[in-house]
């Protein structure tokens, strides 16, 4: 308490100051709890995804099919004869994960598969599309093609050649001697 209370109106002055401050101390509380709460979202969605597919899935047909199959399947790969924790584990884990995510995403899963099996089994024409009665050049004849236009002049007549008077090799006048 800092001021010194002398009569009623400073008890209420008091009083209401106490109050206001008490909301604020609760308004700051909530806004670090939220803080809090939103840091720790993403672990939170986490292990609410987590536990959504490791939940006990519904007992029916579908779900006992998925069962058997991964029990098949997994049968015949490196875990059917590892140690047994892991051969009672791993297919427990699989089988409730693909069947709450095959439960939930059911429809959609069953569209996309249907999509890719129509794609696969699309009959194609037994001849393409264009036809080349011409065959393709290898690249080695692409190659020679190519260096012989590089290299070939192009000028479609023959420059005339420019000539130049010269000296006669042998001259009267001139002694020359060879180093011979």
């Amino acid at each position: 308490m800092e001021r010194k209370i002398e009569n009623l109106s400073d008890l209420q002055a008091e009083r209401a100051r106490l109050k206001n401050q008490l909301e604020v101390s609760k308004v700051q509380i909530k806004r670090q709890f939220d803080g809090i709460k939103d840091d720790i979202n993403p672990a939170r969605q986490v292990i609410n995804t987590v536990s959504g597919l490791m939940a006990k899935p519904e007992n029916n047909l579908f779900s006992n099919g998925i069962g058997r199959g991964i029990d098949l399947a997994l049968q015949f790969t490196p875990l059917g004869r590892a140690a047994w924790p892991l051969r009672m584990l791993v297919p427990f884990a699989v089988k409730r994960v693909t069947t709450n995510f095959l439960n939930s995403n059911g429809p959609q899963v069953l569209e996309k598969s249907l999509i890719w099996v129509k794609n696969v089994t699309d009959e194609r024409p037994a001849f393409p599309a264009k036809i080349s009665l011409k065959p393709e050049k290898s690249l080695k004849e692409k190659f020679f093609s190519w260096l012989k236009d590089v290299t070939e002049d192009h000028d479609p007549e023959p420059k005339e050649a420019i000539v130049i008077e010269t000296l006669p090799l042998t001259s009267p006048d001139l002694n020359i001697r060879t180093p011979l």
